[in-house]
């Protein structure tokens, strides 16, 4: 199997990701980081081999956006302030993954995007970022965003889940592009792919200057 641009962009956020060790002690949400981009490399690399074998892996991938928006929804949990809304959350997340899980193995129990887990899970995640950053600009005392982890994670999660929606709804449609005219879906898939690289990119440097600006602020203190 050959290493992809993504593998290198995955291999890479996860070597950066492990500078959240760095300073301690470190907010619990940051430890889980590492590991889930470990378990992102390592998704990413069983559905690069399956694909390139003729494999269909729609089920892993559908699988693993459950797990990547419950994540999120964690994330945002023990960031978000509010009592209130840390249980609605809670409930939530619940109510996400048992629904999004039953609809995969017993509503839409078929090998393909699952559109209907995607955009639920896409705009939960927006409404809750979109409330982190309301309650994080309501704050009386001043804060330096250059030096909070959060802004730069939470800034991270939505500038992600709001492109690739988009590009995820790009391939549920070459799904039905692909069984009539075979080369025009390539051509789209290999556009989409380099798209999805940039995106990946982007995102990566927002939570990478999340994970690296608490030993940025550590050493101006020094």
């Amino acid at each position: 199997m050959n290493f992809t641009v993504g593998d290198f962009i995955q291999i890479s956020i996860f070597l950066i990701s492990l500078s959240v060790f760095v300073r301690r002690p470190v907010p619990p949400y940051l430890k889980l980081f590492p590991l889930y981009f470990f378990c992102l490399m390592i998704a990413d690399m069983v559905l690069d081999y399956t694909t390139s074998r003729g494999i269909h892996n729609n089920i892993l991938s559908n699988t693993w956006s459950i797990t990547e928006f419950s994540f999120y929804f964690f994330v945002l949990r023990k960031i978000i302030v509010d009592l209130k809304v840390k249980k609605v959350i809670l409930y939530i997340t619940t109510i996400y993954a048992v629904f999004a899980l039953a609809n995969i193995f017993f509503i839409q129990n078929y090998d393909l995007f699952n559109p209907v887990n995607f955009t639920i899970g896409t705009i939960i995640t927006v409404v809750f970022c979109i409330y982190y950053f309301s309650e994080l600009f309501q704050k009386t005392e001043a804060q330096s965003l250059a030096k909070l982890p959060s802004f730069w994670i939470v800034s991270a999660i939505l500038f992600s889940v709001v492109l690739t929606f988009p590009i995820y709804a790009l391939f549920s449609f070459m799904n039905q592009l692909s069984k009539s005219n075979q080369s025009t879906s390539k051509i789209i898939f290999d556009n989409i792919v380099a798209i999805f690289n940039i995106i990946s990119i982007l995102t990566y440097i927002l939570y990478s200057i999340g994970f690296i600006c608490r030993i940025r602020t550590d050493k101006s203190t020094l």
